[in-house]
Formats: structure tokens, C-alpha cells, sequence
């Protein structure tokens, strides 16, 4: 039994750690109190320690001298006579135990049952005291002792103070308590029957069902050894300590589990991170880029594919990931600069808006059905780096390698055939110039070379050069602005995939990672909670 007392205290101190910030704190106060109060009771000795409380007037003092058969406490019927607890030892005195509960006044008694050597006794102060330290001292030792024998009398057994402020609340101890009508002497047999039998009831009502009721007279010694021999089993036995402490973890269990009932704990459902991403990319402006770099790849397939002679017109338009500072056609041997900062615009309302709806979203799917501490636990996980994930997501977007660096072979070749057919128009051009040259001077032209068309009509080869490399270099360029069009949308959906899967992390890291650390603790507590009851 102790080691398993020892197993559920080491849960309990665990289970408070968990908690810590969750649940009450008042909750936790608790558990580490009484974890730290059981260690220290487990360590002082195995004696059992029980207490005698009553009300004045209920011959508790009387009946302390009669259990332990000797005139030890002073005895009186119409004020308070113990000051102070007072404590018997039927054995050697165990000066640990009685300092650790601060017993000043103490004496011994050789023991008159086997087990009873174990057996510590105290009588405590009237609980109806007038004086306020006489309530403390009681309520002190509510919490200390290992065994209650509660003394009622026929005339006040029924007073509300006892059963509202001490019995009630004791209703989880039932096993530690044993109650005692005393001065039975004074009633009948029937009207101690009766007396009983309501008071039976009373205690069913606190919730005490079960609990041992004995009558005896001190006077008379009417039960007084069936309680001394009640008490000398339970000392023999030395487990009313665990039994007491067992039943203070058991009380704490129920506050915790109420206190961490109707969670889920689970992965946030796939839809929810899926739009948790989608929210963030907007946040990041990931359209905006994506959109940029299908721009800038047919700006720059433009000036790799285009008709040389006019593709220069297009240098004027910048680059638009250029204009925002994010990759875009660096010229070859160029090294890549580095930013901190896009030259992204600031996100705007739509964007921030979805943002703060996708964290909302998921800390309240995180959250459902938990204590409202712990839900608010879960929504600061889930918006533990909200400040710093602007800068976060924008530095994701600069320093993405989004494929945009290389340049395509087919442009090179293209770019090749273009110059050869800007050679061609060249070299016809001079050959016309040479023979109007040749002809204003009278001279004879150089020689051509007729080409024969389908229908028998022979064009000069100059001509053929100019003309059908214009007309060529100009189907050139139509033709690959189609292929660069959809070169571009192809790095577009790359880009995209790049990007979406840097927001995924990002999104991993930085959101769902505290909010699964918060889901796993709370599993924890609810799994510490089972094993503690």
C-alpha cells in the first residue's frame, strides 16, 4: 500500500506541474500541499494517529481518559477545558510525530491491547470554542491526523456547526472517521435507539453512509472498550495513515478531473490546417509573387526569344520580381543578393482579417469542449508567435529559391536562331547596298544567285536573306511567345508548390507545434488524472 501511496503522490506532484495555469490555482496549491504534507507524514514513523473532537459539553476530555485509562486531560461540562491538544502515546513517545504536528503537551501510557503499542491520541480543543485559536487548532488538525473519532452528545449531536463545517466536507474520508455518541448513560434504551437511528440519518445526509457509530459512556464505561479495541485493530493494522492520505489524493483526483473534463485532445482536423496555410500565404502575399513570377518569366522569355532588332524596347519594363525584390533574372555570374525585406506592399485588411480567422479557427476547433483556462491556454499556443509571423512568412518569400535563376535551353537555342536569321538579314542588306553602290558607279553588280520559286519566278538570294529572315524572325518571336506563356504558368505552379510548402512549415513550426505541445499536455493531465483515481 505504501508504495503505491508513494506511485499516486508522485502523480499528483506531476499532475500539478501539468496543470499549472490550467486549472485553479488554488487546485494546485492543494495537490503540492498535500503532496509535500504526505511525504513528511510517510517520513516522521508509522504510528497511528488519532484525534478526539467534539463539541462542550460532549465528554470528550471524559472519554480521552477513559480510552486511555488514566485521568490525563482535565475534564469539565459546561466550558472548554483543553486549551491545547493533548497527546497520548501508548508506547514510546514518537517525538518526531508529535513535533511535526506541534503537540507541545504529551504523555505515555502503557498499552492494555496488542497494536496498541502503535497508537497515538489526541484530544483537541472544543471546535465550538469561543476562542478563535481553538478553531484553528481543530482545523489544523483535520488535516494532519490519520484517524477522526468525532464525540457528539445526546443534547447537540444534531448541531449544524459540527455537520456543516467538519463532517460534510469530510464526506470523501468516510473511511477515516468513526463517529461516537457519548453520554448514552443518560438516555434509555429506546431513546438511545432512537437517537442512534436519527443521528444515522444525519450522517447518510453529510454522505458519511457507512461510517462506524458507537455508543458509550465515559461514566459508566458503556462502549468504551469497543472503542479501545476499534482503535488498537486500526493502530495494528498502520494503514489508517495511508488510508487517510489515500483519501486526500482521492479528493484531489475528483477536483482534477472536474476541473479537466470534456476536452478532445487530437490533431487539428486536415481542413482546418489546410486553411490555416491558405490563410498565411495570403498574409505572405504568396498570389502576388506567384502572379510576379509568371510576369517575369515571360519578360525575360520576351528578351531571351524575341526578334533581337526590336526586343530592346522591352528593357524598359522592369523585371517585376526585380521591383519586388524577390529573385528574378540576375545576369549570368551575378551573385544572388540577399534581403531581409520584400518590396511586398503591406498586408492589408482582407489579408489580415483571414489571418487572424484561420488562428480563431483553429484554437477554437483545438479548444471544443475544454475547461475555459485550458481553452485559453490553447488559444495563446496557437497565437504564441502572431507578432513576429509577418516577418517570419515575408524573410520565407525572399530567401525562397523559386526557379527563376535559370534560363531555359530551348531560349538559348532560339536566341542563337534569331541572330543567325538577324545575320541573314544583314548580310542581304549589304549585298543590296553593295550592288546600288556598284550600279550608281556603273559598275557591274555582284554576281546573285537566283532562287527558283515553285511557279518558275527566281527571286535574288539578297532578297530571300532580307525578306525571309524578317518574316521568320518574326514568326520566331509569335511563336515562342506561346511557349513562354506557358513556360511561365508551369513556373508559376512551381513557384507556388515552393512556396506553399515554406508557409506549411512555417505554419507547423510556428502555430501548430505550441498549439499540439498544449493538446499533448492536456492528454497528459487527463491521462495523469486516470491514474491517480
Amino acid at each position: 500500500m505504501a508504495r503505491k501511496l508513494g506511485d499516486r503522490l508522485e502523480t499528483l506532484e506531476e499532475l500539478a506541474a501539468a496543470t499549472e495555469g490550467r486549472v485553479p490555482e488554488a487546485l494546485t496549491g492543494r495537490a503540492r500541499e498535500v503532496a509535500t504534507r504526505a511525504g513528511e507524514r510517510l517520513r516522521v514513523g508509522p504510528q497511528t494517529v488519532v484525534a478526539l473532537a467534539g463539541a462542550t459539553g460532549s465528554g470528550k476530555s471524559s472519554l480521552f481518559n477513559a480510552v486511555a485509562g488514566q485521568k490525563l486531560a482535565v475534564e469539565g461540562a459546561r466550558r472548554p477545558t483543553t486549551s491545547e491538544t493533548f497527546a497520548v502515546s501508548f508506547g514510546p513517545t514518537n517525538v518526531e510525530l508529535l513535533d511535526w504536528l506541534g503537540v507541545k503537551r504529551r504523555n505515555e501510557v502503557p498499552p492494555r491491547h496488542k497494536g496498541q503499542e502503535n497508537l497515538v491520541l489526541l484530544d483537541l480543543p472544543d471546535h465550538d470554542s469561543t476562542e478563535v485559536a481553538h478553531h484553528a487548532e481543530v482545523d489544523k488538525m483535520v488535516r494532519l491526523v490519520d484517524q477522526f473519532v468525532w464525540v457528539v452528545d445526546p443534547q447537540k449531536y444534531a448541531d449544524a456547526a459540527i455537520h456543516q463545517r467538519y463532517l460534510r466536507p469530510l464526506a470523501h474520508h468516510r473511511d477515516v472517521i468513526t463517529v461516537v455518541l457519548n453520554q448514552a448513560d443518560r438516555l434509555t434504551r429506546d431513546e438511545l435507539a432512537a437517537c442512534l437511528k436519527d443521528l444515522r440519518r444525519l450522517l447518510d445526509g453529510d454522505g458519511l453512509h457507512g461510517v462506524p457509530l458507537l455508543a458509550t459512556s465515559a461514566r459508566t464505561g458503556q462502549g468504551v472498550e469497543e472503542l479501545r479495541t476499534r482503535l488498537a485493530e486500526l493502530a495494528a493494522r498502520k494503514s489508517a495513515t495511508a488510508a487517510r492520505l489515500g483519501a486526500d489524493v482521492d479528493v484531489l483526483a475528483a477536483d482534477f478531473d472536474a476541473a479537466t473534463a470534456g476536452g478532445r485532445p487530437g490533431s487539428p482536423a486536415q481542413g482546418t490546417v489546410t486553411a490555416l496555410n491558405r490563410s498565411l500565404e495570403a498574409s505572405a502575399g504568396v498570389p502576388l509573387v506567384t502572379d510576379a513570377v509568371r510576369r517575369s518569366m515571360v519578360h525575360r522569355g520576351t528578351l531571351a526569344t524575341g526578334w533581337p532588332l526590336v526586343k530592346w524596347l522591352a528593357r524598359f519594363r522592369p523585371d517585376p520580381l526585380k521591383r519586388l525584390r524577390i529573385g528574378g533574372g540576375r545576369s549570368k555570374g551575378e551573385t544572388p543578393q540577399i534581403t531581409e525585406r520584400s518590396s511586398l506592399p503591406a498586408r492589408g485588411g482582407v489579408a489580415d482579417a483571414q489571418l487572424r480567422t484561420g488562428l480563431r479557427t483553429l484554437s477554437t476547433q483545438l479548444g471544443e469542449g475544454m475547461p475555459e483556462a485550458w481553452r485559453q491556454s490553447v488559444h495563446d499556443a496557437v497565437h504564441t508567435n502572431t507578432d513576429v509571423l509577418p516577418d517570419t512568412l515575408d524573410r520565407a518569400i525572399v530567401t525562397a529559391d523559386l526557379g527563376t535563376e535559370r534560363t531555359p535551353v530551348w531560349w538559348q537555342l532560339l536566341r542563337g536562331l534569331q541572330w543567325i536569321l538577324v545575320a541573314a538579314v544583314v548580310v542581304g542588306l549589304l549585298w543590296l547596298t553593295a550592288n546600288l553602290v556598284l550600279a550608281y558607279f556603273g559598275l557591274p553588280p555582284l554576281p546573285g544567285v537566283p532562287l527558283a520559286l515553285a511557279n518558275g519566278v527566281e527571286v535574288p538570294l539578297p532578297t530571300v536573306l532580307v525578306f525571309g529572315g524578317l518574316l521568320a524572325g518574326l514568326v520566331l518571336s509569335v511563336g515562342s511567345r506561346i511557349f513562354v506563356g506557358l513556360g511561365a504558368r508551369s513556373a508559376e505552379r512551381r513557384a507556388r508548390g515552393v512556396l506553399r510548402r515554406r508557409i506549411a512549415h512555417i505554419a507547423e513550426r510556428d502555430v501548430l507545434a505550441p498549439a499540439k505541445a498544449e493538446l499533448e499536455r492536456y492528454a497528459r493531465a487527463r491521462e495523469l488524472v486516470g491514474r491517480l483515481r
